[in-house]
């Protein structure tokens, strides 16, 4: 199992004098710790996030914040979750992700989905209600970019004759493409044409069993690599006594804020009594099968629960819960200390 890091726009102090100082040296002792990736969202025209709250927490070009991260780290590959990419012209794109790769040597991913707010696309001339459409047609235009010959395409929203796209991908290999996806179309369209499904942190992991099964049955019978990146929120502390007992209320209070931004994936019936209809429940009661929380001894046993049930080659650990950045690098710390050897082939 490999294991995901959060990258916060927060970390950035812009009345500093080098205002990503904080940020470069998280990702650098990140990947000193031992994380095998690191991930950003990615968001347009809003100076606050339902994850960021006040102060945005996804950047709004993504691909040159990771640029400056990718020259700053060794191993570590970089990963966007999620890009919005049918509010680009794919063409655009293909050339920005294949100079990526070709920086870094492969460590680029990119994790695409349709998005949710209409302001991000109709503010550039992009229609919301058509994004689906739009995002299938990027997607193969990317693939075909991404072949190093020339080609031509004649969609419904993209027409290109005789283009090649330059750079080619690095030695032959094409930047994987990771889809977000929260609804069954979408966990179908990942399986159709993506290289690895971005599993949204609200799923049950019980029910997500099911989903799992159908997705890897859906990349096969395409043809395609079924990746399983697993997002997962993470509280760890010492002791169960060290645990932050604001904890679920955060939660609570992101996952209400995404709503009715209208980004609101399944859930099972305890959580939705619980974000949505205020029921009281313990930690104990509410976190298994949801988030990772707990003493190191808890984690690994959850790891172990999400290892037995779906055995995911990705966690992408998120930090809901936890706001204060210097707590949840504490956190970090201590989980690739004493969780992260006991998954390690």
């Amino acid at each position: 199992m490999k294991f995901g890091i959060i990258v916060s726009q927060r970390m950035v102090d812009r009345s500093a004098a080098e205002p990503f100082a904080k940020l470069y040296d998280y990702v650098q002792e990140m990947e000193d710790l031992g994380y095998d990736l690191a991930w950003l969202g990615h968001h347009r025209f809003a100076p606050t996030t339902a994850f960021g709250g006040a102060a945005a927490g996804e950047p709004s070009a993504p691909l040159i914040v990771l640029s400056a991260l990718l020259a700053r780290t060794r191993r570590m590959q970089m990963c966007t979750n999620i890009f919005l990419l049918p509010a680009y012209h794919p063409l655009e794109i293909a050339e920005e992700i294949n100079t990526l790769s070709e920086l870094s040597g492969n460590r680029f991913i990119l994790g695409a989905g349709i998005g949710y707010k209409p302001d991000e696309f109709e503010t550039v001339g992009w229609g919301f209600k058509t994004r689906a459409k739009r995002f299938e047609e990027c997607l193969e235009i990317l693939r075909l970019a991404q072949a190093g010959k020339p080609f031509s395409y004649a969609g419904s929203h993209f027409q290109i004759a005789d283009c090649t796209v330059v750079p080619p991908p690095l030695a032959g290999k094409p930047t994987p493409l990771w889809i977000g996806a929260v609804s069954e179309p979408a966990m179908l369209r990942a399986g159709r044409m993506g290289d690895g499904w971005l599993v949204s942190f609200a799923e049950h992991l019980v029910e997500l069993q099911d989903k799992v099964a159908r997705y890897k049955a859906i990349a096969a019978e395409h043809g395609r690599a079924s990746t399983i990146c697993l997002m997962r929120d993470l509280h760890i502390a010492p002791t169960r006594a060290g645990l932050d007992p604001d904890w679920l209320p955060n939660v609570v209070k992101v996952w209400r804020s995404y709503a009715n931004l209208g980004a609101e994936p399944d859930r099972d019936e305890v959580s939705k009594d619980v974000v949505f209809g205020g029921k009281s429940v313990s930690l104990e009661k509410f976190t298994p099968n949801r988030a990772i929380v707990g003493d190191p001894g808890d984690c690994i046993r959850e790891l172990e629960r999400i290892r037995a049930l779906i055995n995911p080659e990705y966690l992408l650990l998120t930090p809901t819960g936890v706001p204060d950045l210097e707590r949840h690098r504490a956190e970090l710390r201590l989980f690739a200390k004493e969780v992260m050897p006991q998954f390690r082939s």
